[in-house]
């Protein structure tokens, strides 16, 4: 795991092998048993898609959240917290009370228009499978023009107010684990 606290051009985290190999074994096995349910979310209300594929993993595991080695693996943020004082806004992590997981999967073709989420945190992680089989689906930050890089296992946690978008994928495995951070809700 390699953290990097940045700047600019807002405060945010990228961290890379954000989770282990093992970890990111088993995610992959669900992310697989996971694939033939997901859902278009623009048949759910979602405006902004456009094809993406998704699925609320908090309410699909309502029942029981042990079930999902993803919602296990995630509390890791909970356990690096000293790691990523350096970001200011991170410090809000702490006093988070809630959070939501979403799967998203990014078929050919597929984008997510410019938005801000509705939370104080939100983190972003990256996966596909090597080689990779997909060019575009950058997350992009609207209002600096940004990029940020990102590899496959790359986590970044950034304020939930910035604008971002994920750019149009042109070809085939662009996943993502998306996690919104909650203070009160």
């Amino acid at each position: 795991m390699r953290i990097i606290n940045l700047t600019a051009p807002f405060n945010h985290t990228i961290i890379y092998d954000y989770y282990s190999p093992r970890d990111e074994s088993l995610i992959w096995k669900e992310l697989n048993e996971l694939s033939p349910i997901l859902a278009d979310k623009t048949t759910t209300g979602d405006p902004r898609s456009s094809g993406m594929l998704g699925l609320n993993l908090d309410n699909f595991y309502q029942e029981d959240r042990t079930k999902s080695h993803i919602l296990q693996a995630n509390r890791l943020i909970y356990n690096i917290t000293d790691d990523l004082k350096e970001n200011p806004f991170l410090k809000y992590l702490d006093m988070t009370n809630d959070d939501l997981t979403q799967l998203n999967y990014y078929p050919d073709g597929s984008s997510y228009a410019h938005h801000a989420d509705h939370a104080t945190i939100s983190a972003v992680t990256t996966f596909w499978k090597t080689p990779k089989e997909f060019t575009g689906g950058e997350l992009k930050f609207t209002e600096y023009d940004y990029s940020p890089h990102m590899d496959n296992n790359t986590t970044i946690l950034f304020p939930s107010f910035e604008q971002h978008e994920v750019t149009k994928v042109i070809g085939k495995g662009r996943f993502s684990l998306n996690q919104f951070y909650f203070i009160n809700r």
